[in-house]
């Protein structure tokens, strides 16, 4: 890892401290100052530098870490200024879990910060996992089981398993797979009310993104999994195995070619219009009302 400056800025010593003590006010305003929002993207390298000066304290940053990650919205709006401080938390979290006896604190963070209502947030997620898998390699792909019970959470785990630091650094093809296959099961048995909901579509988006990334490392698993995906009779589920077959046609044209052969083999029969029998709705009386006089007779 490169190695990163701290803050230039002289009133950061002072304002960490106070922080560090309950009062956050002026590290708060500090990081809002710097964050480069409202704009594109958060100052990357007020990220790093905030990393820098946070990570080596350890416990002792604990309950900042926390507050950071759950201040209000209302006070930190999405697109605000003050957006960059629950950022500049996960940031750290993901260079602090790399420290296996931080892990299980930092990842708690993590979860929490997986649908949080500011998408800058969000997006900060997968890459802090991946950060700490860099380090944790199949170990960290173990301890994400517990993200896959949500769908922005299963979305950040699945955009981690497909981001180089985390997947070069894994051996166990079959557990990352695993992962991908419990996040493509939780929009398999969702609902059809689900479709609505934003962390649903985080989570289709992410299906479609990552397993042609991990298939660069695991080809012939990846494959499997998608030509049972696949056989599905759900046409946005079955959408997704075309969309990573047509990604990975490219690179691994034999596998994509055996996932389209398992798309064709369990299309759904188009239905026959001469056998739909047309007029069937009912024009009469409803039943039991026949025969009624005017009320009161």
């Amino acid at each position: 890892m490169k190695t990163r400056e701290g803050f230039r800025e002289r009133t950061f010593p002072e304002a960490l401290e106070a922080a560090l003590s309950g009062n956050t006010d002026a590290l708060y305003k500090l990081l809002a100052r710097l964050s480069g929002l409202p704009g594109q993207r958060v100052n990357q390298g007020m990220l790093d530098a905030f990393a820098v000066e946070v990570t080596p304290l350890g416990k002792k940053a604990d309950k900042l870490l926390h507050a950071m990650i759950v201040l209000d919205a209302d006070f930190a709006p999405g697109g605000s200024a003050f957006e960059a401080v629950p950022v500049c938390a996960v940031h750290v979290l993901g260079l602090r879990g790399r420290d296996a006896a931080s892990r299980a604190f930092c990842l708690n963070l993590l979860h929490a910060a997986c649908d949080d209502l500011r998408f800058r947030v969000r997006d900060a997620v997968p890459v802090a996992l991946a950060k700490i898998g860099e380090v944790a390699g199949d170990a960290l792909v173990t301890d994400i089981f517990p993200f896959m019970d949500g769908y922005f959470h299963a979305a950040a785990a699945t955009l981690a398993l497909g981001r180089p630091e985390l997947l070069d650094a894994t051996t166990d093809g079959e557990l990352v797979v695993e992962r991908l296959r419990q996040a493509f099961q939780l929009v398999k048995d969702a609902p059809r009310s689900a479709s609505r909901y934003p962390g649903h579509k985080a989570l289709m988006d992410a299906l479609l993104l990552s397993p042609p990334r991990v298939a660069r490392r695991y080809p012939a698993l990846v494959t499997a999994e998608i030509e049972a995906w696949g056989s599905v009779r759900d046409p946005a589920l079955r959408q997704i195995a075309l969309g990573i077959a047509k990604k990975l046609k490219e690179r691994h044209g034999e596998e994509a070619e055996r996932i389209k052969a398992s798309l064709d083999r369990t299309k759904p029969v188009p239905r026959d219009p001469t056998l739909i029998v047309q007029g069937t709705r009912g024009r009469g009386k409803k039943r039991g009302l026949a025969g009624r006089g005017p009320k009161g007779t």
